[in-house]
């Protein structure tokens, strides 16, 4: 843990940047608060993608060549190979991970200097409460700056390694690609369909909150008022996040019935293909070990999206708290 810290101690946030600006958007704020590093981030990003894809061919490789023909030699050699792999795959994605912290958390530092600097000056105004102050330099900030540390580079990975495995499928057995998309696409348009109704529940809780954290530092009712008021919010704040459960949840849900009737589907039709002789055994596990790469990255899009609506209604909110 001394390590640790001491590393930690010599880690320098980025230098400043441009401020926050009313009516500025989140693409604004994500391009000034990071520059030129999303590109970086986003070229270890993708060999981050390419190595994630090397082992489905070497699955391959492993059972037709070297198990299917009892090769010792070549399933000790292609072992090591697919050791190697898992081993820079795993260091380069940990360099990945502290790169986007150390992005995310340089944003998050500098924006909330300057939110510190807003509410300082206002601090005499005898309606600026405390309480939604805290809440806008605290949770709500922090979110939009983890946001600026992934943003591009997760992008990057999840579509260039949907497009690698996607090519890769169809290349192989276009059969088998054309039901893996079939199961895929339509998880698209039911995540936009729902985005926005999670996008006014998100904007609600936002509101919510900050009303309660004015709530609690109120010295100008009662304690007896102060807390029915309270309480009065905390009880919408627990309806709204659990309405917000449901749509969240269900909608994975969905998506995990979709993405099981794809496995299925390629497991069918690749069993039939090895029944009639079209294929080989070896072929079916990389493309169900494929379709489980593909099926990843295509979440994680739609996470990506889910994360970047949710995060562009909340830096909304900042910025319409910096320009009030």
């Amino acid at each position: 843990m001394n390590v640790l810290k001491t590393v930690a101690s010599r880690i320098e946030p980025m230098k400043s940047w441009e401020p926050i600006r009313p009516r500025s958007t989140l693409r604004n704020f994500v391009w000034s608060a990071s520059g030129f590093h999303q590109f970086y981030v986003g070229a270890v990003a993708l060999g981050v993608s390419l190595l994630n894809f090397v082992p489905i061919e070497l699955q391959r490789r492993i059972i037709d060549d070297a198990v299917g023909h009892k090769d010792i030699r070549k399933l000790a050699v292609l072992g090591s190979f697919y050791l190697a792999v898992l081993v820079t795959y795993s260091s380069l994605k940990f360099v990945l991970m502290i790169y986007q912290g150390w992005v995310g958390e340089s944003a998050t530092k500098t924006a909330r200097d300057q939110l510190a600097e807003v509410a300082s000056h206002r601090r005499g105004r005898p309606s600026e409460a405390g309480g939604q102050t805290a809440n806008v330099i605290g949770n709500e900030i922090d979110s939009v700056g983890g946001f600026v540390g992934t943003s591009i580079s997760e992008f990057v990975v999840n579509v260039s390694m949907t497009i690698v495995v996607f090519t890769y499928i169809a290349y192989m057995e276009p059969v088998i690609a054309l039901f893996s998309a079939g199961a895929l696409v339509p998880q698209f348009v039911v995540a936009r369909y729902l985005q926005k109704s999670l996008n006014k529940l998100v904007e609600r809780q936002i509101m919510l909150v900050r009303k309660l954290g004015d709530q609690a530092v109120d010295h100008s009712s009662s304690q007896i008022d102060m807390l029915h008021a309270a309480l009065r919010t905390t009880r919408t704040i627990f309806r709204n996040r659990i309405e917000l459960y449901l749509l969240k949840f269900g909608l994975k849900a969905l998506l995990n019935i979709a993405n099981s009737f794809g496995s299925l589907s390629v497991l069918i039709v690749g069993g039939y293909l090895v029944i009639k002789g079209e294929t080989t055994i070896g072929t079916v596990v990389a493309f169900i070990s494929g379709f489980q790469r593909l099926s990843d990255p295509i979440g994680d899009l739609l996470d990506f999206y889910r994360s970047y609506s949710q995060t562009k209604v909340q830096y909304q909110m900042i910025v319409a708290w910096i320009g009030e």
